[in-house]
């Protein structure tokens, strides 16, 4: 078979985005969606045995690129294509035998696979159960079928020995209506031999798995995938047009750098509510259906968790000035009710803690880090001479860095207000959220300069991360 050959070998999963017009959410390995400045389109050499190559960045296919190669394997007629189009993969034969493929390995080498370039994508994150592709037309033509050849890498071999291969044979004519959907269960990936899945009209589909030399694939560390349109059995012009490759998780979202479609609450990525992460207490401020999670739900008055001494859920422990008893820091408490009245005026101005000035150190040293990543990464776009303009990143973020400095400051230095040598009020927590929108300004425009520049290395061949 092809996938034995020792160029780039090749499987794939992802899905479809609709079931005869159904919407259906799920971790997306590709949308198969071509680029605006080039078309993704490969065509094979009129020579017998003789591939073809070809690279493109891809935002919505999992490690930001996709890679294709076709070849004709028998002399006859025509010649051998593969291309993405409108949200579908499709692979047109002459009369000859051959073969198209596409892989996803996050490398920019379309010649040879990287078998651990995804670094380990876990696709059970978000609950999944099996790989899904999506049948959109199938002339099976004078009877003759064509495989569809799906291989999954173990990201833990880099030698490419740990895998998993499906191979489905499509031996039905199918031109719709509608995207029919075929599904491939991740424990189908698990042992070698005969099995079948299901086919259009309640038929079926007839599959072989086999594994490799260090056994099968751990769906939970995925460094590759590839999907073949294999034709080297079938001489009398095949053609073939699948839709998006996902799973049937919950979450219609790409994996990230880091393979996540999920944050650390379990919220997908893709979701308005994603990022928004835990209180102090550790509780997570939203989550999955089934779990309730309003924010600082358990956290007292006073800004106590339940866990710590003083706690007293819903108003906290304060004195009859309203001033907490207890808290975290960096505000500092003190309990002498009996000599605070702050209608007697008896109040003096102190300068901030030690503890307060720690806290301001630690936060103008997150703008500064934040700082410091970007103007690093413009030097690289600048290098580079990468396409684009980042003069409104610059103008923003060198704006946003400017107000956390001079108003950390003010905030930080104002002094603490003390009446009746007793009553301490530091509360800051005002003026502290006052900041959140430009520490959220330096995120973004930090993070999408990163993105830029990854993209430029990319498409430069350059195979260091910026």
């Amino acid at each position: 078979m092809f996938l034995n050959l020792p160029w780039k070998k090749v499987v794939c999963v992802a899905a479809v985005w609709a079931l005869f017009g159904v919407a259906a959410q799920a971790l997306t390995i590709d949308t198969f969606q071509q680029t605006l400045e080039d078309a993704d389109v490969l065509q094979s050499s009129g020579a017998v045995n003789v591939p073809r190559t070809l690279q493109m960045s891809a935002s919505g296919a999992v490690g930001g690129q996709r890679s294709f190669r076709v070849e004709k394997t028998g002399t006859g007629v025509g010649l051998s294509r593969i291309e993405v189009a409108n949200g579908t993969l499709g692979y047109t034969q002459g009369a000859h035998a051959g073969i198209g493929s596409v892989v996803w390995d996050g490398d920019a080498d379309p010649g040879s696979i990287k078998f651990d370039g995804l670094g380990g994508v876990d696709f059970t994150q978000d609950g999944a159960t099996a790989f899904n592709f999506g049948l959109a037309f199938f002339d099976y033509p004078f009877n003759q079928p064509v495989q569809v050849v799906l291989r999954i890498y173990d990201a833990r071999r880099a030698d490419g020995t740990k895998f998993s291969e499906v191979a489905v044979t499509l031996d039905q004519y199918f031109a719709g209506p509608g995207i029919f959907t075929i599904s491939v269960p991740f424990s189908t990936l698990a042992a070698a031999g005969a099995s079948s899945v299901p086919a259009p009209a309640g038929l079926r589909f007839s599959t072989v798995t086999t594994l490799g030399s260090q056994g099968g694939v751990d769906i939970r560390y995925v460094g590759a995938l590839a999907l073949s349109i294999n034709g080297t059995a079938n001489a009398v012009a095949p053609d073939i047009i699948m839709t998006s490759f996902v799973t049937n998780g919950r979450c219609t979202a790409v994996p990230n750098l880091q393979g996540k479609v999920l944050d650390e609450c379990s919220v997908c990525l893709n979701h308005a509510d994603a990022g928004k992460g835990k209180d102090r207490c550790g509780t997570c401020r939203y989550g999955p259906a089934g779990y309730a999670y309003a924010a600082n739900k358990v956290i007292d008055g006073c800004n106590l968790c339940p866990s710590e001494s003083g706690y007293s859920f819903p108003h906290g422990i304060t004195d009859s000035c309203g001033v907490c008893i207890k808290g975290p820091t960096p505000y500092t408490y003190v309990d002498n009710s009996a000599t605070c009245d702050a209608q007697k005026q008896n109040c003096t101005f102190v300068a901030p803690t030690k503890q307060i000035r720690s806290f301001e150190k630690q936060l103008l040293k997150k703008a500064t880090i934040l700082k410091d990543r970007f103007v690093a990464d413009v030097q690289r776009f600048l290098d580079q001479k990468c396409p684009g303009s980042i003069e409104r990143s610059d103008t923003v973020v060198t704006e946003a860095y400017g107000i956390i400095r001079s108003k950390g400051r003010e905030v930080f230095r104002k002094g603490v207000q003390v009446c009746g040598n007793s009553c301490v009020t530091v509360s800051f927590a005002a003026d502290v959220k006052a900041l959140t929108p430009q520490f959220r300004i330096l995120e973004k425009e930090v993070a999408a300069t990163a993105q830029l520049v990854q993209s430029c290395y990319r498409k430069r061949g350059i195979t260091a991360r910026p």
